[in-house]
């Protein structure tokens, strides 16, 4: 069943390292996703009553600290599921780690709840009557990362994997938390294959900075061209 509604989408930098955490709801049930609870609840939650919505599950992308921080308190108040692929499960448990090495609060300080539910690459998520979300592997930022591709919506969460005219970040030097973590020819390999197989209108909504779409990219960015 299609909606008559588009999607309520919005997107938003959160602390502490200025990811976007992106709210996606349905309009008639007011069921929602958040992906990338990096931080700032209050303003998560307050987006969300302000459209009316109830969230039901949380999305990870990878598992570095600035992503995943307000899942903790998001779950708490709202019993959202937290969902991820089971290769990042090791740096989201050692997010502390991560928070030392990188001079960030630790918001956490009990540690981040367990994950209600692993993905996989090609999963389908019907997360409301309308509209559906489909989970693609995409590592070399991260073991596990994954980008969320939401077809009625022509959108795409990718994580840190790709940027506006840039790529993910592999070389941690300095950062023992994630030294090894990375692979730059498996992110790239990643792009071409996954990502770039999506339409050229689809929107991508980063981990960081300015939205751009799968068309602009295959042609402009640098990186993968």
């Amino acid at each position: 069943m299609s909606s008559s509604k588009p999607a309520i989408t919005e997107s938003f930098a959160v602390p502490p390292l200025g990811c976007n955490c992106t709210i996606i709801g349905d309009p008639e049930c007011k069921d929602a996703i958040v992906v990338d609870p990096g931080g700032d609840v209050n303003k998560i939650l307050a987006k969300l009553r302000y459209y009316g919505l109830t969230l039901k599950r949380v999305l990870i992308t990878h598992g570095h600290l600035d992503h995943v921080q307000g899942g903790k308190e998001l779950k708490e108040k709202t019993n959202c599921e937290i969902i991820m692929h089971q290769d990042d499960l090791g740096l989201y448990e050692r997010v502390a780690d991560q928070c030392r090495d990188f001079g960030v609060m630790n918001i956490a300080t009990d540690g981040l709840p367990k994950p209600d539910a692993f993905v996989s690459d090609g999963d389908v998520i019907r997360w409301s009557p309308s509209f559906s979300c489909k989970c693609v592997h995409t590592p070399g930022h991260t073991p596990g990362s994954t980008s969320y591709y939401f077809p009625e919506c022509a959108l795409v969460c990718p994580g840190d994997t790709l940027f506006q005219g840039s790529v993910g970040r592999t070389s941690w030097a300095g950062i023992r938390s994630l030294q090894g973590t990375s692979d730059s020819q498996q992110l790239v390999g990643s792009i071409r294959n996954k990502l770039f197989d999506l339409p050229d209108d689809t929107v991508v909504i980063s981990g960081h900075g300015e939205h751009t779409t799968i068309g602009d990219e295959k042609k402009y960015n640098p990186y993968v061209r």
